[in-house]
């Protein structure tokens, strides 16, 4: 008969094993275990390979006794000929013999006291990576605003993206991205719980005062592990001066945690986009509205980064700021082609002015694509990946390119590679998901998708108001086979109020055969504000999982004519 779990182990560690038996036995999981032992060849041939081949998830209890075995080698040697999902966990931390690497290669371990997590992953899947990440990991935390005003957060936060996008220069660092700094703010737990679930080391903790033209910066980089401040600092300045204390404090992070910078990584922490200290004010509050997502935001950006523009006409980063925002406003807002012939030209002049600004081929290639210029926007994405090969934009934009292109077969590739160089970033790995999904690629999809649910679980733990976490949660259980954990967090999800959380709540409910729910929420997603039309017209017309099978309703008429009015 079939069973849920093997376990393998070594004798010696019986009493482990049946301890962790008894446990999954209790809630309700079947479990094949060797409790007597089997004897000869033939024994082990027909009730071993039975019991692994029957299994969803093998279970490996790692030990020095359980390396040193034979048949523990040969069954996890069949387990993995067997495709099957492998949860190595730990009775004891130890380097793995070569015989077993290969199978357990990227295989993340879980501890044998983790009961919860050892759960999760027979469950859910447990987190593989393509390769070992042998980098130090760093987070700047968000700097806190300590002006006497109190109004000039959007500068303690555009000091702590700087520091993010320089540091990322560096090879050795694996610094977490600009999007989880920002969250981090409604974390209310311990740090040592978040660094130990983000499996963080290295932190920077700041703060800003700024009163007019004055600012004082005061940094610390913390190792968690040991609980020691590496170093602590605090300068002081006016704006003119602002560029010169950055460097300063990339230039001591690298220093504490003892890295050798090659010549190109020393060039970068060094660059200036400009010495106009307000043109570089005037981005950051830019970048400020631009995070914010929203029609007025975007607005805001584009005018800021004009202002910034007028006071340093070669200031390439205003430029490309300006066209993202651009871009952005015509995907979310506004259909109009001027939006996309401007952003095309405020490209080409950044590239002009700075021809190895490769980062702005990101947006450049996103515009192209919007434009149906498919050829050139290949090219500007592969340009970027040829030229930044370690920035894991330079992936995502070729994968975005082929999404958009409906290549989603060919936008796996390159999602799984930025997924590789940045695996904690869940917009990637929720893209990746869709585009196997799309490309039918059904066993990707659902490795993928095991593979995000354990990384959503734990950001849901951290932040649990946030609610894109939510909704990106309920669509990767789907896409895991898991339709009815699915549908129950879908239905939990239609208060929601905003209209792109709604729009892809209305999606899930479609592909989960919910057509009534996914009708009423579409109307909620209008509502509320959605506006992308070209979305919004797919999911009106698909006629094999979307709203369109509904064609010819009173319900379906009314939402039709609401979308038609949004033209």
């Amino acid at each position: 008969m079939p069973q849920d779990v093997f376990i393998s182990y070594s004798r010696k560690d019986s009493e482990h094993a049946l301890s962790l038996a008894e446990r999954l036995r209790a809630e309700g999981i079947q479990v094949w275990i060797d409790q007597h032992g089997i004897i000869g060849a033939e024994q082990w041939a027909t009730e071993i390979v039975e019991g692994i081949k029957g299994c969803s998830t093998f279970i490996l209890l790692i030990s020095p006794d359980s390396v040193a075995s034979e048949n523990v080698l040969r069954e996890l040697s069949l387990a993995n000929e067997s495709r099957k999902r492998i949860l190595p966990v730990e009775i004891q931390t130890i380097e793995l013999p070569s015989s077993f690497m290969y199978p357990l290669a990227g295989l993340q371990r879980v501890k044998i006291g983790d009961f919860e997590a050892i759960i999760r992953a027979h469950r859910h899947g447990v987190e593989r990576v393509s390769q070992a990440d042998i980098r130090k990991t760093l987070m700047i935390l968000p700097f806190e605003d300590l002006s006497p005003t109190g109004d000039n957060e959007w500068f303690a936060n555009g000091i702590a993206a700087e520091l993010i996008s320089a540091l990322s220069n560096v090879k050795s660092l694996r610094v977490t991205d600009q999007q989880t700094t920002k969250e981090f703010k409604n974390f209310k737990g311990h740090m040592t719980t978040y660094a130990k679930e983000m499996s963080i080391r290295y932190f920077i903790q700041g703060s800003v005062r700024k009163f007019g033209d004055q600012i004082k910066i005061t940094s610390a980089l913390l190792d968690i592990e040991t609980g020691d401040h590496l170093w602590q600092d605090s300068m002081k300045g006016t704006m003119q001066d602002i560029f010169d204390i950055q460097e300063k404090v990339a230039e001591k992070v690298v220093e504490g945690l003892k890295i050798h910078l090659a010549s190109d990584e020393k060039k970068k922490l060094a660059e200036r986009g400009t010495e106009n200290a307000e043109a570089y004010e005037l981005c950051l509050k830019a970048g400020e509205y631009f995070n914010r997502q929203t029609k007025e935001g975007f607005r805001l950006a584009e005018q800021l980064n004009s202002e910034a523009i007028a006071l340093d006409p070669e200031y390439a980063r205003a430029y490309v700021g300006k066209a993202t925002s651009l871009a952005s406003h015509y995907r979310a807002y506004d259909s109009d082609p001027k939006l996309l012939e401007d952003g095309l030209l405020l490209i080409q002049e950044a590239k002009r002015l700075k021809p190895d600004l490769w980062s702005a081929n990101g947006p450049l290639s996103l515009i192209l694509t919007l434009q149906d210029k498919t050829e050139e926007a290949e090219h500007a994405a592969r340009e970027y990946i040829q030229n930044a090969p370690q920035d894991p934009g330079s992936y995502f934009s070729l994968g975005l390119f082929y999404q958009y292109s409906c290549q989603n077969a060919k936008a796996i590739a390159p999602f799984e590679e930025a997924v590789k160089l940045s695996p904690d970033y869940l917009v990637t790995l929720s893209n990746l998901i869709i585009a196997c999904y799309e490309a039918k690629e059904v066993e990707k999809q659902k490795q993928w998708a095991e593979i995000a649910i354990p990384k959503y679980e734990r950001q849901m733990k951290l932040f649990p108001e946030n609610e894109n976490n939510q909704v990106d949660y309920a669509r990767i259980l789907y896409f895991a086979g898991w339709d009815e954990d699915a549908k129950i967090a879908a239905r939990k999800l239609d208060y929601l109020k905003d209209g792109r959380s709604l729009y892809n709540i209305a999606c899930l409910h479609c592909m989960l055969k919910d057509l009534s729910s996914g009708l009423a929420t579409f109307r909620k997603a209008i509502d509320a504000g959605y506006r992308n039309m070209r979305l919004l017209k797919s999911l009106l017309e698909d006629e094999v999982e979307g709203i369109g099978t509904l064609k010819g309703t009173p319900e379906y008429e009314e939402v039709k004519r609401m979308v038609e009015a949004l033209e």
